[in-house]
């Protein structure tokens, strides 16, 4: 470089410097008083400044150099805001989004004064540059302060090994469980028990949710056509009349219930035992109710031929006894007959007298009428359902019967404590048969105590409600010398008799147990010492006048 090119360019400086003591001259003297618009008007003026070129001494080189470098960075930094930008609005799940448009404003402004830096090479907008430099320091403090108070916050997050683990278990979780589903699924479509799930709607009202193959085949019911709708418009509005009732027990109890019941289904009528379980949210609500239905249909008519058959045994043991209770009216009325036919013809008959004889016949007719009509009742098939009666009016029934019978037999049967008020829930004559029975036991055993010497005569029968309130408990006691320790236990059992071989079939106890367990109730004995030093076993029977479950019922059988 020449000399005077050199002092050209200090000159250059010298007055680039003057201009600006000129400027603060002027801003010095103006003073507080000075006019607004013109201090601004000054602050912008940029006639005193040189380029920043002027500086490089215009080196080619070296503006080269500042230039490139500052193009370059100044649009990364408008390429990069772009990309954040793009990310943001293609995730918009990600987490403080906003965070990274701050960021982008940031980088902005921080670009733009890079473009700012070449403009300045050649054109001395200074105060241009240091506003944008201002902006760009309001918006970097913003950034620095935000990223620190969102520090506790993103160190927080997880990293990406902890998400790749967490993703795994999520996988392996749902693997599981897809494992449990296809295990109930199969489970629940290839069950041979009756499935079902019902919805407990908000408003207290049920929908079928599902029903599997197994019901719908056993009831011939379609799945898609009673899959989410209410029960009173998926069913019948008989069938829905009697499981209602019983899903609100479910529901309002919170309980496992369990009960059989007879539905007359699009297959026929069939018998289920029934288990409803209540499901609860974790607000302790029942939202669902699982039902399964076990088919006894068969089994329940096998049940029933079985105290069909019983029952005519019994009748047949009482044959004796009631042609005895059919001739001593007949034989009455046959008496009272012939003498009155004899007055007649003597011409001796009294009004009253005749009036007597015929009262007297029309007394004993109703009484081998109501004795024939309660054989016939007796002997003939229950078929009808569950329902409540009075428990006394069975053993008043089966005393009648066989009273005038035993009575012949020197046995008399004591009635005491007939106070139960309560009803319960069954079938009234297989609770007949189940005392009759228990009457010929008691009758076998005196008579087998009379065979060896033995004064025995007596068979007690009581009848009341329980102190508890909630059962009617019926004894039966006699003094026929009670039953051997050793084998007391297992009286209950099919085809085990304490009799000789071709006296007893060993199943009356075992049917009478069967009938009491159906009731929901339970049969005891054991022996017991009488007054006057005799002996002789108490049956006791108790029957709840409420329904149970069987799982209560086990317990106590226990």
């Amino acid at each position: 470089m020449t000399e005077s090119v050199r002092w050209r360019n200090v000159c250059r400086c010298v007055s680039w410097f003057r201009g600006i003591i000129n400027v603060l001259r002027r801003t010095g003297t103006v003073g507080k008083e000075a006019d607004m618009a013109v201090g601004l008007e000054e602050f912008l003026d940029t006639g005193g400044f040189v380029p920043h070129g002027v500086c490089l001494l215009w080196r080619p080189d070296i503006l080269m150099l500042h230039v490139a470098s500052d193009v370059l960075i100044g649009l990364s930094y408008f390429s990069i805001p772009v990309a954040l930008i793009y990310f943001v609005m293609r995730r918009r799940d990600v987490a403080f989004g906003w965070m990274a448009l701050l960021f982008a404003l940031f980088i902005i402004a921080c670009g733009t004064t890079h473009f700012l830096s070449v403009w300045t090479l050649w054109t001395p907008d200074y105060v241009l540059e240091g506003l944008v430099k201002l902006i760009t320091a309001f918006v970097s403090l913003a950034t620095a302060a935000a990223l620190w108070w969102l520090m506790p916050r993103l160190l927080a997050l997880p990293s990406p090994r902890q998400l790749e683990a967490s993703n795994r278990a999520l996988e392996l979780e749902v693997e599981t469980r897809r494992e449990m589903e296809a295990r109930y699924s199969s489970f629940f479509n290839n069950l041979g028990e009756a499935l079902f799930i019902v919805q407990v709607l908000p408003d207290g009202d049920f929908a079928y949710g599902a029903i599997n193959p197994a019901l719908a085949r056993i009831g011939g019911l379609d799945p898609d056509r009673l899959r989410d709708r209410r029960v009173r418009d998926a069913v019948k509005p008989e069938l829905a009349d009697l499981v209602i009732p019983r899903y609100t027990a479910c529901r309002d109890s919170g309980k496992t219930i369990d009960y059989e019941e007879t539905l007359d289904m699009p297959a026929g009528q069939r018998v289920f035992h029934t288990m409803l379980v209540p499901v609860k949210d974790a607000a302790g609500r029942v939202v669902q109710i699982l039902g399964s239905g076990r088919d006894v249909t068969e089994r329940k008519r096998l049940q029933e031929e079985v105290i069909q058959t019983s029952k005519l045994a019994t009748l047949g043991t009482l044959a004796a006894g009631m042609a005895h209770e059919m001739s001593q009216p007949l034989n009455i009325i046959r008496l009272w007959t012939e003498n009155t036919l004899t007055r007649l013809q003597d011409n001796l008959l009294e009004p009253a007298r005749a009036e007597k004889a015929l009262r007297l016949v029309i007394e004993q007719t109703e009484r081998m009428g109501k004795l024939i009509d309660h054989v016939r009742m007796f002997g003939r098939r229950d078929g009808g359902g569950m329902r409540s009666f009075h428990p006394a009016d069975c053993v008043q029934s089966a005393v009648e019967l066989v009273r005038h019978q035993y009575r012949q037999e020197g046995i008399e049967i004591v009635e005491k404590g007939w106070s139960a008020q309560l009803a319960v829930s069954g079938r009234p004559l297989e609770l007949e048969q189940v005392i009759l029975n228990l009457f010929s036991n008691a009758r076998d055993a005196i008579i087998a105590l009379r065979a060896t010497g033995g004064a025995a005569g007596r068979i007690m029968v009581a009848v009341g409600d329980d102190p508890d309130g909630y059962s009617v408990v019926i004894q039966v006691t006699d003094d026929g010398g009670g039953i051997d320790p050793a084998v007391l236990p297992q009286i209950f059992d099919p085809f085990f008799t304490t009799k000789e071989v071709g006296k007893g079939s060993g199943l009356g106890l075992s049917i009478g147990y069967g009938i009491i367990d159906g009731m929901g109730g339970r049969i005891e004995a054991r022996n017991v010492d009488l007054e006057g030093g005799g002996r002789g076993v108490r049956f006791t029977i108790t029957l709840p006048s409420q329904p149970v479950s069987s799982v209560d019922r086990e317990f106590s059988h226990a």
